[in-house]
């Protein structure tokens, strides 16, 4: 596929989808969304890539969907188109969670409404020192769709999320670092290098133990504490049939670096 709205690129395990919009602060167009689907699907398809950055272009990560095009579909009494439009944007997102790989969202400037649920949506989040986090749906009449107002109090708690909700404000990326939201945060100039740093540490990991990992946090926390250990324990008897398994153990006991195939 040809990428017009985002660049994908790939360096030895390691894809970087750079959302490619920036004179629309990297808006979610109907174009962008179809094309982030296209090269997530790559990622998941490809078992030599094994860890997913994603950044932006420009002063932007992402300030959210195309309000101009929701305009233009409110304006046209097309409920329906604005809600399929949605649909597609909550798809890319459900993409994300159920990608078997890690993903890393660096973000190098405003991240708001819908970009701030993409976030959401990855594993990690890395941000750039000057990156302001927001809601925003609030400032424009609209009601979030993709997280924001439903996922994120799991996140950062519900009055710290009502706060950010109502008031429409954009925060510093150290106060999501210090809710815990944010994983780190980088000097502008070191962000990426940073991210790729990260990633190169995972990609040396076993795929089967990120991914069983990413079940784990995933799944366990819908689930009380007796009920969240008996899914370990089955993840982890699953994964003990493997051979990356037996090959970290080994690498470990011949004290040399492991190397994982994924199997």
């Amino acid at each position: 596929m040809a990428y017009e709205t985002i660049k994908f690129e790939t360096r030895d395990a390691i894809a970087c989808i750079t959302l490619n919009r920036p004179k629309a602060m990297n808006a979610l167009s109907g174009a962008m969304v179809d094309e982030l689907s296209s090269a997530v699907s790559v990622v998941a398809e490809d078992d030599g890539l094994r860890v997913l950055i994603i950044t932006g272009a420009g002063r932007a990560f992402c300030c959210g969907a195309d309000l101009k095009g929701v305009l233009a579909e409110a304006q046209a009494g097309n409920a329906k188109g604005f809600l399929s439009f949605l649909g597609t944007i909550q798809e890319i997102f459900h993409q994300l969670r159920e990608l078997p790989k890690p993903t890393i969202a660096a973000l190098n400037g405003f991240t708001l409404a819908g970009g701030l649920e993409m976030a959401i949506a990855c594993d990690i989040v890395l941000a750039a020192r000057s990156a302001r986090l927001g809601d925003s749906h609030s400032n424009f009449g609209v009601l979030p769709g993709g997280g924001g107002g439903t996922i994120m109090p799991r996140l950062i708690g519900e009055k710290k999320a009502n706060l950010l909700l109502f008031s429409g404000e954009n925060w510093p990326a150290e106060e999501f670092e210090n809710l815990g939201f944010v994983s780190a945060v980088h000097d502008d100039e070191s962000l990426m290098d940073e991210a790729m740093k990260l990633a190169d540490n995972l990609a040396q990991k076993s795929p089967l133990v990120l991914h069983r990992m990413k079940q784990m946090v995933a799944d366990g926390r819908q689930l009380n504490p007796r009920d969240a250990l008996t899914l370990e324990t089955r993840l982890l008897a699953e994964h003990s049939k493997s051979a990356d398994f037996l090959e970290g153990l080994s690498a470990f006991s011949e004290k040399r670096a492991p190397e994982y195939t994924g199997k």
